[in-house]
């Protein structure tokens, strides 16, 4: 037996995987004591290896990762009494301070005019959740103590901090956790195309940007479609309330709420009516309620250009097997394969069906979970040729690699996302 190494020669991890624990961490909601003491000791211990690469943790966990830090109190606003985030978040306190009207009942149970109000309410929340975790104490925010109401008068009074700061935070985490491009922000990418061509490191020692960046010619792609098309900034800045909608409603539909997910959306369409993004999300948290509304939702979606073709027409086809309408989801898959197909596939979460029982499943490739589901459409109406024809597909698509999907995304919940 060899000796053991000692701790002195154990490899450190990178900057990239530092930060990766950290996201994790920060995202984690604990469920006991014991779950939250550790939470903090890991998020501690992260904060001391990043200083050895000269990186401010929490530095970067009040300006780079703060949608991160605060998204269980987010949930929480969201979140029946009976929750398990009421009973480690002083729900009450943070409706009060956050100005968000107390539902009178569950929300799928909530009339027109309240969920426009709660709807109305919400969109300032993001920012004013930024503002608690630049300034609050850290330890408050590792246990999400709601501030009293003398520090949240301060705290409204302050000048934020320097946007160079907030950009290069930004910066540090998207090219640690974040693969696509198209949910950078612009001052990550020009930042990163600053790095690259002049290796300008501004905040950050050489050494906490020793990791590779995204590909050059992906990044000055990004960077002239931005150009092109200044309106993306803008809208990438409006997508960040959906993106904290959608991983709550991923929470959510893990831990088999489906209603509370569905109603996420819900608010969402009010205020973007018509959105492909919206629609989609809806109809695939719909499905575990009502197939039947959520293929309308869906075929909406798909209407409206919603741009993962795969996903959509997936989730359709799984809307009309629960129909017992094996046959059009058949025709529905068979019109994708030869006329729709796109060479850029995500994966993602998607439902699929195990024993006649629809599970929520995680980093899925829909093409190849739409293969499986046409063979068993084809065999339930007997049609053992085109099963034997999307046999031959699943053969085929096994010789091409599969596409990676995005660090952040949700695939049916908005692949290639955060």
């Amino acid at each position: 037996m060899g000796s053991r190494r000692s701790s002195a020669e154990l490899p450190r991890p990178s900057v990239r995987e530092l930060i990766a624990i950290l996201d994790t961490s920060l995202a984690g909601v604990p469920k006991n004591t014991q779950d939250s003491r550790h939470r903090v000791n890991t998020i501690t211990s992260v904060k001391s290896f990043l200083g050895n690469f000269g990186i401010d943790g929490e530095s970067l966990i009040r300006y780079g990762m703060s949608a991160r830090a605060a998204i269980a109190v987010y949930r929480a606003m969201f979140s029946p009494d009976d929750d398990e985030l009421t009973r480690i978040i002083d729900t009450s306190r943070w409706r009060e301070v956050l100005k968000i009207p107390i539902p009178t009942a569950p929300l799928g149970e909530l009339g027109e005019d309240e969920l426009d109000a709660i709807s109305t309410s919400l969109q300032r929340v993001p920012y004013l959740l930024d503002m608690w975790v630049a300034n609050a104490p850290l330890p408050d925010i590792l246990r999400y103590a709601p501030p009293s109401s003398d520090e949240w008068a301060k705290w409204t009074l302050l000048t934020p901090e320097a946007d160079e700061t907030v950009s290069a935070y930004q910066w540090l985490l998207q090219r640690s956790v974040t693969e696509t491009l198209d949910r950078w922000s612009t001052d990550s990418l020009h930042l990163e195309f600053k790095w690259q061509n002049e290796h300008q490191v501004g905040l950050f020692s050489a050494a906490a940007l020793s990791a590779s960046g995204p590909e050059t010619s992906l990044l000055n792609a990004e960077i002239a479609r931005r150009a092109v098309a200044p309106q993306l900034e803008e809208k990438m800045v409006q997508d960040q309330l959906f993106w904290q909608l959608q991983e709550t409603a991923v929470l959510y539909l893990v831990g088999g709420k489906y209603l509370e997910a569905k109603t996420l959306f819900d608010f969402h369409l009010r205020r973007n009516p018509d959105d492909a993004r919206t629609l989609n999300n809806l109809g695939f948290c719909t499905f575990p309620l009502s197939a039947s509304k959520a293929l309308h939702l869906l075929e909406e979606g798909a209407s409206n250009g919603y741009i993962d073709t795969a996903i959509n027409i997936y989730n359709q086809c799984c809307c009309l097997v629960e129909l017992n309408r094996a046959g059009d989801a058949l025709d529905l898959a068979e019109n994708y394969w030869q006329r729709q197909r796109q060479s850029n596939a995500m994966t993602g979460f998607l439902w699929v069906r195990s024993d006649s029982v629809w599970k929520l499943t995680g980093d899925c490739a829909a093409e190849r979970e739409l293969i499986d589901l046409a063979i068993a459409a084809a065999r339930e109406i007997g049609r053992d040729d085109r099963a034997a024809r999307w046999e031959e597909r699943r053969t085929s698509l096994a010789l091409v690699s599969t596409p990676s999907a995005d660090l952040n995304g949700y695939g049916s919940i908005e692949p290639g996302t955060a």
